[in-house]
């Protein structure tokens, strides 16, 4: 399904244009769909006029399969080039956005880049494309042309810095990821836990999120023998998922957000396991921490930048090191022998994540959007927080 859509106008000579462009596939299962509707939750009705071209799926069905994600960034790419450029661009990095951002910076038209990840994302994920210094190089050039940065972690802000060089540090600007609280606050309120308890993994499945190492933490010992193993996603190691012989395992494939936050609310924990790579050093900020805690879930979350600080912040988690199989089938029987630790994990989250929510750092954005257009920062914020 495409998007590309302007919202209701009203007072459109006092609001500021903004055009939303995500290149990458946003249905709701995925973090760029989350991502976005995030975003757009955060960019109040009263302040700004929105356009949004993105596409929620990859090319239509009749496509050969290796087409489909070419057909989608021809589409949305195509589509963003031929659209006028007016107000601000807020774009989610990827290394097709120059293609669109050099011609509106181009014409003195400011670009806001949302970075939720490194070049080492970018090379593990799609590996082809290490062998390709010409996209790094399109990756780069919107980094550095754009006139403000936001990134969800200190790390990533700081990794920034160094693409864009010495004195950028006003331009990058942290603000954490966000949840869709009032989806996980229903899926908790019916909530019945399994007659079969289960640990949860939902994601993506990228050679980095280390669900190699939950296979190798259930084949171990230490995992309970009556606790399943539920995984919901799709990525390059979604294969030795499906083809695992342990009965305890369920993979269900990509699921839309209200079915993951039904299944992650009924588990007895969620897994947010990452491993210590390069992918990892600049810092991270993963949705599932923060949806675990929403659900009412406690994690089991592996130590790398970022990650770390998000679950010490929110409180409803059991840190673990990185790419330890027997430390996290040792933290996984520790949870599942404990009711009243995971009692006092979920009471801790549900205290915390609240300020997670992605409305929460509205005025931080508009403050962000009105420094790079003819808007006063004050102006912005007063104007956001006058929202219902």
């Amino acid at each position: 399904m495409r998007h590309d859509v302007s919202a209701p106008s009203g007072l459109t000579g006092e609001k500021t244009r903004l055009t939303l462009l995500w290149v990458e596939s946003t249905t709701d299962s995925t973090a760029a769909g989350a991502h976005l509707r995030g975003t757009v939750a955060r960019l109040a009705p009263e302040l700004f006029e929105l356009r949004v071209i993105t596409r929620s799926t990859d090319g239509p069905s009749w496509l050969p399969g290796r087409l489909r994600k070419p057909w989608r960034i021809v589409s949305v790419v195509g589509r963003a080039r031929l659209a006028r450029p007016r107000g601000v661009l807020l774009a989610r990095w990827s290394p097709f956005v120059a293609l669109v951002s050099r011609r509106w910076t181009g014409r003195g038209r400011p670009l806001v880049l949302f970075v939720q990840g490194n070049l080492d994302d970018l090379y593990d994920s799609n590996p082809w494309t290490r062998r390709a210094p010409w996209l790094t190089e399109l990756a780069l050039a919107s980094i550095r042309d754009a006139t403000a940065v936001v990134t969800p972690s200190v790390g990533l802000a700081e990794w920034v810095g160094t693409v864009r060089g010495t004195g950028s540090e006003s331009t990058v600007t942290v603000i954490p990821n966000g949840v869709d609280l009032p989806l996980f606050e229903q899926a908790r309120a019916h909530a019945g836990r399994a007659h079969e308890p289960y640990a949860v993994f939902f994601g993506n499945m990228a050679t980095w999120q280390g669900v190699d190492t939950i296979l190798q933490a259930l084949a171990d010992p230490r995992w309970p023998a009556g606790l399943g193993l539920t995984v919901i996603g799709d990525g390059p190691l979604a294969r030795e998922v499906a083809d695992s012989t342990d009965p305890r395992v369920r993979y269900l494939g990509r699921r839309s957000k209200g079915e993951v936050a039904a299944i992650v609310a009924g588990a007895e924990m969620a897994l947010a396991t990452r491993s210590d790579v390069a992918a990892s050093a600049t810092g991270v900020s993963p949705f599932k921490v923060i949806e675990a805690a929403a659900a009412g879930t406690p994690a089991v979350v592996t130590r790398v930048p970022g990650q770390t600080e998000l679950a010490t912040d929110i409180g409803g988690a059991v840190l673990i090191p990185a790419g330890d199989p027997r430390a996290l089938a040792q933290a996984v029987a520790d949870l599942h022998a404990d009711p009243a630790l995971r009692s006092r994990l979920t009471e801790r989250a549900l205290a915390r994540v609240r300020a997670y929510d992605w409305a929460s750092r509205a005025d931080e954005l508009a403050t962000v959007v009105a420094s790079v257009s003819s808007r006063s920062p004050a102006d912005a914020t007063g104007l956001a927080g006058q929202r219902p």
